[in-house]
């Protein structure tokens, strides 16, 4: 009887015991990690359940093995680190699942108590950790939604004069205009500057403010001088101001005395109000070893919020896409690991990274929303705490590399990401950098202030590049830019990328602050790609624009309605660029059809070397007023024709769409579309399939400090 028992104790239920069969773990914000585990005497905690898994895992043989939260709070002390052992086989995988109806939270924030109301009706608490340096923290959330810092000004931006001691080795400072910064700040080390620049942004500190000179001098110098991240004319704004506290929404703590206050939005009510303050920077790490991954796992319908980031005391830069920027997140030499229906929210970084060994891994139906910075990163480079190079196991540190440092074939499909870039602007819905044969396939990405998609990381030619047979396919991207940085895209390319194709994706409403806003953008050597069947309208510069490239092909998409030039192209090199053909062109507003060079299009040779750098044709353009003159010099389609041999085969015809203004670009009976090779595809077939699966969004938009 007592071996009976004990079995029972263990396992939770005798026939979940048997070999081959499924053995269930149950936890509970409310169990014990004392108790077995059964469905009556659940575990407490994730890592009580992981431990179990483990011993699960040696002691007996089973078909599957799964965890099942139930619905509630887990706050955590550290990230969650599940390794080999915690995950599954091929024959006996691990899922780690929410039970049916129930929603666990993991956080990684901490609830302030101990408020009290002050007569100028601000709350207050003190907390001894914040004073003692202990605990220091960027963001706060009250009942659920995103507090925000003091600022100056309190609308809009300041703009910066010059760069202060700009050097080989990067910039000291910069100089501000009269009476917008006041040396005599309170805690001024703690004062962010939050500069934006042209695609990037800086958080700098102050060493000292210098009065008469006006100069804001760095703690170190700053690296990278160029003009596309220095401080001349950039718009700015100084956060963190004590002195501009009092707003209702606005939150300051003062870390010398370790005072938080609070005054509350109308309508608020200290009884019963929930604040909170995040502890960690990481909630969940998968991490194997370069010869033993973590595999065959599955986490689903849990929710991570909640993850820190607090500006160095030096400043933070990146030149793009905010790559220094970690994840709650991050996945490390993992195989076949699903994450499907999860939440990922309130976050001071980016939700997940995949990095050096992750391979064959997929997240769909997921929700990332409320985000520090952007949605996913995959590939190197690897900017997470624990991701500067693959892990070895340490009882065989000599095993071959082989693969373990590559990050290829994941699978984003199907998910919702918006709200993000919060504290960092210059972040990506979904970031592909060194990496190969990833699919972004169904998604949703929105409200971001830069690029919604970013394949490659090279800048130029130089080869090999693992940046390749890359898909974007089918998602649905806009409010991407909304005027904040300039240079962006839907979806952004760099480099050699054989293999990689764009395709059925709706990307509309793309608004850069200056230049840039395209819609399909290939940037610094994009080079063997494909993109097709793309609907691109209502974006700021252009619907397509190539930087520089070789022989990439786009072909039967819509443009429609760029607010400057329909189509762009940039540089000039001794080759082919791009194959434009079969596509439909449209705007009925002021902007051009073909925008900046194309002086290279003649046919011919000269020196033995073709004159013709790009082709053009067939295509059918139309501007909405029926004009001809549409070609550049304002030629008509027969004079551009006849001195360029360019789009032989194109036409001049309105192509017949349903309702443009409203974004119906279906084609009517008769369109002219198809003398052109048009090939009919559905433009609405866009976004999560089956979106009933994904957790739910808040019910008010994410807040913002952008204008």
């Amino acid at each position: 009887m007592k071996k009976a028992l004990g079995i029972l104790l263990v396992c939770g239920a005798v026939a979940s015991c048997e070999a081959g069969g499924v053995k269930t773990f149950y936890v509970s914000p409310k169990g014990d990690d004392d108790a077995s585990g059964s469905w009556w005497r659940p575990f407490a905690t994730f890592g009580r359940a992981q431990e179990a898994v483990r011993q699960a895992r040696e002691a007996e043989s089973f078909s599957r093995i799964e965890v099942l939260f139930k619905g509630g709070v887990y706050p955590l002390d550290a990230p969650i680190l599940l390794q080999p052992a915690h995950g599954g086989t091929a024959d006996c995988p691990v899922a780690y699942r929410a039970r049916r109806g129930e929603q666990p939270v993991f956080t990684g924030g901490r609830a302030i108590t101990g408020w009290r109301e002050d007569p100028d009706g601000v709350w207050r608490v003190t907390l001894p950790e914040v004073r003692e340096g202990k605990w220091d923290f960027a963001q706060l959330f009250v009942n659920g939604e995103r507090r925000f810092r003091p600022r100056l000004p309190k609308e809009g931006y300041f703009t910066s004069v010059e760069n202060f001691e700009k050097n080989d080795k990067g910039i000291n400072g910069f100089i501000f205009k009269d009476k917008d910064i006041d040396p005599a700040w309170a805690n001024l080390a703690d004062i962010e500057f939050h500069v934006l620049h042209i695609w990037s942004a800086s958080r700098m500190r102050a060493a000292s403010v210098e009065p008469g000179t006006n100069v804001v001098r760095f703690p170190q110098t700053r690296a990278y001088n160029s003009y596309w991240s220095d401080f001349k004319n950039r718009r700015y704004w100084a956060e963190n101001v004590k002195e501009a506290f009092g707003a209702p929404g606005e939150w300051y703590l003062d870390k010398p005395t370790g005072t938080l206050s609070y005054m509350p939005l109308p309508g608020e009510r200290l009884a019963g109000a929930r604040i909170e303050a995040p502890v960690l920077s990481q909630l969940l790490i998968l991490q194997g070893f370069d010869n033993q991954p973590v595999a065959h796992l599955t986490l689903e319908g849990l929710v991570f919020r909640q993850s820190q980031w607090v500006t160095p005391p030096t400043g933070n830069f990146v030149p793009q896409g905010e790559m220094n920027i970690p994840a709650a997140v991050e996945v490390v030499c993992a195989r076949d690991v699903l994450i499907r229906r999860c939440a990922f929210t309130q976050l001071g970084g980016y939700a997940m990274a995949f990095g050096p060994g992750a391979h064959s891994n997929t997240v769909e139906h997921c929700l990332m929303t409320d985000l520090g910075a952007g949605g996913v990163k995959i590939g190197p480079p690897y900017v997470g705490y624990r991701m500067a190079e693959a892990p070895k196991n340490p009882l065989t540190p000599d095993a071959p590399d082989g693969l373990a440092k590559t990050t290829s074939a994941i699978t984003v499909s199907d998910c919702r990401i918006t709200g993000g870039g919060r504290i960092h602007p210059a972040a990506h819905g979904v970031w592909v950098g060194h990496s190969s044969h990833n699919r972004i396939v169904h998604n949703e990405i929105s409200d971001l202030y830069y690029t919604a998609v970013s394949l490659g990381w090279v800048w130029g030619y130089a080869e090999p590049s693992r940046a390749h047979h890359n898909e974007v396919a089918f998602n649905h991207m806009h409010r991407i830019g909304q005027g904040v940085l300039s240079d962006m895209g839907g979806v952004y390319t760099l480099g050699v990328s054989p293999g990689t194709t764009v395709h059925g994706n709706r990307i509309h409403d793309i608004h850069a602050y200056d230049y840039g806003g395209w819609g399909l953008y290939t940037d610094e050597g994009s080079t063997g790609i494909r993109m097709y069947n793309n609907l691109v309208y209502n974006v700021k510069t252009g619907g397509f624009h190539q930087h520089y490239g070789r022989e990439n092909v786009i072909e039967n998409n819509i443009f429609a309605n760029s607010l400057k030039d329909q189509i762009q192209r940039t540089r000039d090199e001794e080759h082919i660029s791009f194959f434009f053909r079969n596509n439909l062109v449209y705007w009925d507003n002021d902007g051009i059809l073909l925008g900046k060079n194309w002086k290279s299009g003649l046919r011919g040779e000269k020196d033995g070397k073709p004159t013709q750098h790009y082709e053009l044709g067939p295509n059918l353009y139309w501007h909405a007023s029926g004009k001809q003159d549409i070609f550049p010099g304002q030629k008509t389609l027969q004079q551009w024709q006849a001195e360029t041999g360019q789009d032989a085969g194109s036409h001049v015809a309105d192509p017949l769409f349903e309702d443009p203004a409203s974004g119906d670009f279906r084609l009517k009976p008769g369109s002219p579309a198809a003398k052109v090779g048009f090939i009919p595809f559905d433009t609405a077939a866009v976004g999560p399939r089956d979106p009933s699966r994904l957790p739910r969004l808040p019910s008010r938009p994410v807040p913002t400090m952008y204008p």
